[in-house]
């Protein structure tokens, strides 16, 4: 179908920075631009009248929860091509999910209008899973304790297995970090080591009911032990060639 106004909407994650949503038209060679509307889950929030405000109007709207800049300019003559960016920064994690909406109309006698939706999803896949260790040599057996982090939003829940089986957390946290726009998570887990455990730590995202899974940290015990042997082997040889 062949559309007497072209719009298109594209959107990506800026990181540190907020979603990025662009808006961009072209009017037929005949046509001209009479105005650019914006709406909020249907709410028209800002207008762009080329007659009114000239090539460009740029606009600051902030609210507790984000701050959202707009950016709209004509890139040809009389309007026929421009675009408006849209950059939201969130400042607290409980920003929703929206639909954006873009409506471009064109000059009289026609007014021709087209417009189009945009799903502003609140969401930043989980990073990948990252594990540090540490070792209570002192106790028997010797008891591992593994610290496990990730980032991103919602919040990510961070799943511990230790040879496929579950196991909870001995303690967890979040904390948002304003710089990044996101949320660091990181889970601590203390178990018995043995020669051939593998723990691994997933972390995972709950978006409107639908689980986004980053990749997984892998810890093998069995890596510990190799090393363990070989320093005892190493310094074997040591004391054996001394002598």
């Amino acid at each position: 179908m062949i559309h007497a106004i072209e719009v298109n909407i594209t959107g990506e994650w800026r990181p540190d920075l907020g979603w990025e949503v662009t808006c961009s038209w072209q009017t037929l060679s005949n046509d001209s631009l009479q105005s650019v509307r914006l709406y909020n889950n249907g709410q028209q929030f800002m207008i762009y009248r080329l007659e009114k405000h000239g090539p460009s109007r740029s606009e600051v709207f902030q609210t507790p929860q984000s701050y959202m800049h707009i950016d709209c300019a004509i890139t040809k003559d009389k309007g026929k091509e421009g675009r408006c960016v849209m950059l939201l920064e969130p400042y607290q994690p409980n920003v929703n999910d929206f639909t954006y909406t873009c409506e471009v109309s064109g000059e009289r006698p026609m007014f021709r209008i087209e417009k189009k939706d945009y799903l502003v999803r609140i969401l930043v896949p989980p990073s990948n899973a990252t594990l540090t260790s540490q070792y209570q040599d002192g106790s028997s057996p010797t008891r591992v304790i593994l610290n496990c982090s990730s980032t991103g939003l919602p919040a990510p829940t961070l799943k511990w297995t230790v040879n496929e089986h579950k196991l909870d957390a001995d303690f967890s946290g979040r904390v948002w970090n304003a710089t990044s726009k996101l949320w660091n998570v990181w889970s601590y887990l203390s178990y018995i080591r043995n020669s051939n455990a593998k723990v691994l730590c997933s972390p995972e995202v709950n978006s409107n009911n639908e689980i986004i899974k980053g990749i997984p940290a892998e810890f093998n015990s069995a890596s510990r032990y190799i090393g363990t042997l070989q320093i005892m082997i190493i310094t074997i040889l040591s004391i054996t060639l001394l002598r």
